[in-house]
């Protein structure tokens, strides 16, 4: 375990000018340089909860250089004895990915910690777990890409860990994701709406889910209240949405390029399209009535969200287990048996 872990650099996610791409070229030279000389065993700790007996914890391993872009490695224990060589048939691990919420402004990895210590649970049944942290919106870059980035990040930690299986001994192949909240739940979408990503998921599993982060979009999936965009958002809420894809003012969402750009990548327009795994949603139920949209905290927590997620999933034939109150729709199994029966 004590091999150099390199870090694969991936393509940017816009096209750029000749000027701009000197610029990313050298900025990945220096980064590849900066990180190629990490090892792995650097970043062993003690892990904070309770783990079985030969768990491999690694903290804080970086996939960026950003302070955020880092992650979480819990690693099953290897049977005692067992030592890898080249003629060794490695038993690859299925993963399990974390991403917490805090709406793209706030929150922690460690947030997985507190779940009735699952994480447990999991590595005893040979599963890795993986919690990320990821870049939250920086409105004072000039370069703003809004929640972009985020979606990239996760992209970074898939990568990472594909291109290290055979240091972590995890099959990039075999993934689920936890999606939490807000945030969580949109950058599951995202790596789902992306076909090379989305091959790789066998499930996921989303806690008050957005159906899309195009607030546009909620023209059409709220039709029912006669709900318009611009009529209904207070001055600062138009701030923060317009902020989510890079923005300053209301008027850009639809007139600049860049940000019209961004909104259709935060769509998730085709998230469940070519995805073939199991879907887990729950709405929770914040005692809102149906019928009461007030206010952008009402709308992102709607459970309306869910059932379009729902509809979408269905309508694909994907296996859905479904927690939505207004649809009378109950969980079948817990959260942690509809995550080992995606494994089975």
């Amino acid at each position: 375990m004590k091999n150099l872990l390199p870090l694969l650099i991936i393509s940017a996610l816009f096209s750029c000018s000749p000027e701009e791409a000197t610029l990313t070229q050298n900025t990945e030279q220096n980064y590849t340089t900066a990180l190629s000389g990490i090892v792995l065993n650097d970043y062993l700790a003690t892990p904070a909860i309770d783990v079985p007996l030969g768990t491999l914890f690694y903290q804080n391993v970086p996939y960026g250089t950003d302070q955020r872009q880092v992650i979480d490695i819990f690693l099953p224990p290897i049977a005692p004895g067992f030592s890898v060589t080249a003629q060794d048939v490695v038993d690859y691990k299925d993963m399990i990915l974390y991403i917490h919420d805090g709406d793209f402004k706030s929150g922690d990895k460690s947030a997985a910690y507190h779940l009735d210590n699952e994480i447990y649970k999991y590595l005893s049944s040979n599963i890795a777990f993986v919690s990320m942290n990821y870049r939250f919106l920086n409105t004072s870059e000039q370069d703003n890409r809004g929640v972009t980035t985020s979606f990239g990040d996760a992209e970074n930690v898939l990568n990472f860990i594909r291109s290290n299986t055979n240091k972590l001994y995890i099959d990039s192949n075999r993934i689920f994701i936890k999606g939490n909240g807000f945030a969580g739940s949109s950058i599951t979408q995202y790596l789902l709406s992306q076909s090379f990503y989305g091959s790789k998921v066998k499930g996921v599993s989303m806690n008050d889910p957005l159906s899309s982060l195009d607030f546009l979009d909620f023209n059409d999936t709220f039709s029912e209240f006669d709900f318009d965009l611009y009529s209904f958002i207070s001055e600062q809420d138009e701030q923060m949405i317009v902020g989510l894809y890079g923005g300053v003012e209301i008027n850009q969402l639809e007139s600049e390029d860049i940000l019209i750009k961004n909104r259709e990548t935060a769509s998730f327009t085709s998230a469940y399209e070519n995805f073939s795994g199991r879907v887990r949603i729950t709405a929770i139920d914040y005692n809102v009535p149906y019928q009461t949209l007030e206010n952008v905290k009402h709308l992102i927590r709607h459970q309306l969200n869910s059932i379009e997620i729902y509809n979408k999933a269905t309508l694909q034939g994907l296996h859905v287990d479904a927690q939505i109150p207004h649809l009378h729709l109950q969980n079948d199994q817990s959260e942690l048996d509809f995550i080992l029966d995606t494994f089975l």
